[in-house]
């Protein structure tokens, strides 16, 4: 990333440290650092000498830089323990880690460990550098930043909302309505995904509606299924509407269909996103927006379904490809719109792509699957599966030879 000089004239006494063994990358994020912010200067340093400082010197520093190197030869070797070092000597020293080698888990493992924020070394941006860098500008200010004011309906991405003492790290996905972070909280060993929508702009929100989204996300709370994600906290400001939910480091169901599905994995896969919402509607709780982006991998490849409790004021929610017919002309869902979605996600993992306006006739392969397919897509409501359960049961009965061939 070649980076230009940068006059270095007038230049405050605020200084923030660069750590790395590679002079010219040093110096490369030293340069970066003061496109970012042209009143902060950088000292660049290596590795040995870092290991070397005290605390206090530490502690003259606004910000610490440091780059890591995940793709370490030797396998036994801690490529996050300078960052654990640096933690342990400044408590509240912000701390930005430029990965080499790392990928989603290595991110989430380095903002558990203690750092403020991560880029892959190659990748960093000149906006979030400098909000990542602002706070060292102002020592004696708190080390969260202050509530953004959204004064319109949506989140500039900028911008980082202070949200129940959650301090979002990096922004995870966007819509028109809302914002996905990855975000820390003190008090919370694991970073969690914060979901922000804006509510000032809108139309006050009816109290029925606030009464739904709080009764479904006590509910969502007591739920603890190993196929539902984890709703942490939840809560409405005056400018926000926001949910914490369990951060999933791992690719979404979305990303993985971007490859063919075996036969056995799409069964699979149906199987976990049918009991997930069994459980949910057996508690009373429609999730209103199924789709393959709401639904996570785990690193033992099982599927996880998100994003209940955000649905549930249809805030940001839109209609989409996987809505049912009811929701696109406006109607209330209920768990049977869900149904209509999971028809629509278990048509594209079996065939590779979504069906049109007339559903087409499955492939050979996988003809067995036909009529429950088109049970689920039926246009009236009436007409579908009546619950998930009943689902589940056709499914095992329908893929009871692919399993015995597995045997």
């Amino acid at each position: 990333m070649p980076l230009a000089a940068s006059p270095r004239a007038s230049r405050a006494q605020v200084r923030c440290l660069v750590v790395h063994d590679d002079l010219e990358l040093r110096l490369r994020l030293a340069s970066l650092v003061r496109r970012a912010i042209p009143t902060l200067d950088a000292d660049c340093i290596n590795g040995e000498s870092f290991d070397a400082m005290t605390s206090e010197r530490l502690a003259q520093y606004a910000a610490l830089l440091l780059v890591v190197e995940f793709n370490l030869r030797d396998p036994l070797a801690d490529p996050l323990s300078r960052l654990a070092l640096a933690r342990e000597r400044s408590p509240r020293l912000p701390i930005l880690v430029f990965a080499r080698g790392g990928d989603e888990r290595n991110a989430a493992l380095t903002i558990k460990r203690g750092a403020n924020d991560y880029w892959p070394v190659h990748s960093v941006k000149i906006g979030e550098l400098t909000l990542a860098l602002q706070p060292a500008l102002e020592p004696t200010a708190s080390n969260e930043p202050e509530a953004v004011h959204v004064t319109t309906m949506t989140i500039d991405p900028g911008q980082r909302p202070h949200i129940g003492g959650y301090f979002p790290v990096k922004t995870l996905a966007e819509s028109s309505g809302s914002i996905v972070y990855l975000a820390r909280k003190n008090d919370l060993s694991q970073p969690v995904a914060l979901k922000v929508q804006p509510l000032k702009g809108r139309a006050p929100l009816p109290q029925a509606d606030l009464q739904r989204f709080a009764r479904e996300c006590e509910l969502l709370s007591s739920l603890n299924h190993r196929a539902i994600g984890g709703l942490q906290d939840f809560g409405v400001t005056d400018e926000y509407l926001y949910l914490a939910q369990e951060y999933f480091p791992r690719r979404s169901l979305r990303e993985r269909l971007k490859k063919p599905l075996s036969e056995a994995d799409a069964v699979h896969y149906a199987r976990r996103i049918g009991t997930a919402l069994s459980v949910a509607h057996d508690a009373g709780v429609v999730h209103r927006n199924l789709k393959p982006s709401n639904i996570m991998l785990t690193d033992d490849e099982q599927l996880v379904l998100i994003d209940f409790g955000s649905a549930a004021l249809g805030l940001g929610t839109a209609p989409t490809a996987y809505s049912s017919p009811e929701q696109l002309v406006g109607h209330e869902p209920d768990a049977r719109a869900d149904l209509y979605s999971l028809g629509l996600v278990l048509y594209e993992m079996l065939v590779g792509e979504l069906p049109g306006a007339t559903l087409p006739r499955l492939p050979q392969r996988v003809l067995r699957y036909q009529p429950l397919i088109e049970r689920l897509l039926t246009q009236e409501p009436a007409d579908r599966y009546p619950s998930a359960a009943i689902f589940l049961d056709d499914l095992s009965a329908v893929s009871a030879p692919l399993r015995t061939a597995s045997e």
